[in-house]
């Protein structure tokens, strides 16, 4: 009775492995460093989880790391990975370092061995940033910034094929000033960088990368250029050149403030003129003629 039993848990287990479609072949997903990413596990047996084990291979390393073991999440990986309800594993705020092959499979019991074929997921960060210092983004200055995508493959190596990097056309549809990388979606560059010479209208101006996969966008990533000179950002027709005495350094000032600096100087001025008039003492009145006969003749 009891071989009857475990035959047929035996039997039910591949039913349902088999109605999961399991194919083997890896699924390629796309997140942006500070999103959040669930990766899908594709051959559950249990639906409470307590089969399935996730494991986590990072670029060039032939290191597996563990970070689901019978759908409990390890210690020490608790901090961004939790265990979605269908078993799919929740990544939070994405780092460039999580790249890799996530690898989700099935184990009946705690001793046994593996249940059927893994089901590999490899997940690519698209990361953009500046190599120019944020602190000498000023009109006038060149900015290059880096694309990258960060996968299973590695950092900056070619992308799979069907796979392309590319920056937005500008506001006037145009290409980039400089650019560096192929556009080829075969044998393109996951690393490209783009040089631009900055205006005072590119102040808090987004620069967009895009990830497109066999002519699809995917996934894009922006990085907005501020400048560090805050005070820069009056406009020319509210502008003019005001030089301090001693001085030969040019201060551009708008000329709001300059009239309001010459108002509230006229205003001090009457305020001054008013004030010492009032504390002038008041002059003799001369004697009247009347009051001088008066004294005479007496």
């Amino acid at each position: 009775m009891a071989d009857i039993h475990h035959s047929f848990l035996g039997l039910l287990v591949t039913v349902l492995y088999l109605l999961t479609g399991v194919s083997g072949e890896t699924l390629s997903m796309f997140s942006r460093v500070g999103d959040d990413v669930s990766l899908p596990c594709n051959n559950v047996v249990y639906p409470n989880c307590s089969s399935t084990v996730w494991n986590y291979n990072r670029a060039g390393s032939t290191v597996t790391i563990e970070v689901v073991a019978l759908g409990k999440i390890k210690d020490d990986k608790t901090e961004r990975l939790s265990l979605g309800s269908d078993c799919s594993l929740h990544v939070s705020n994405v780092r460039a370092e999580d790249a890799g092959r996530y690898t989700c499979q099935q184990f009946l019991t705690e001793t046994g061995s593996q249940h059927g074929g893994d089901a590999p997921v490899d997940l690519s960060v698209l990361t953009i940033s500046s190599t120019t210092p944020v602190t000498d983004l000023t009109p006038d200055a060149d900015m290059t910034l880096r694309c990258s995508l960060f996968s299973f493959m590695g950092h900056g190596t070619q992308c799979i094929s069907g796979v392309s990097l590319s920056w937005v056309l500008n506001e006037t549809g145009t290409e980039p000033q400089k650019y560096s990388g192929s556009q080829d979606p075969q044998h393109s560059s996951c690393d490209i960088t783009l040089t631009v010479t900055l205006q005072k209208k590119d102040n808090n101006r987004k620069w967009t990368c895009t990830l497109t996969e066999k002519g699809n966008v995917k996934i894009s990533i922006d990085f907005t250029s501020t400048f560090s000179d805050i005070e820069e950002n009056t406009t020319d027709s509210d502008d003019v050149i005001s030089t301090v005495p001693g001085t030969s350094n040019a201060v551009k000032l708008p000329i709001s403030h300059i009239m309001l600096f010459v108002a509230l100087t006229i205003m001090a001025a009457i305020v001054t003129i008013h004030t010492s008039r009032r504390s002038r003492p008041p002059k003799a009145l001369p004697p009247q003629a009347g009051e001088s006969h008066r004294h005479w003749s007496s």
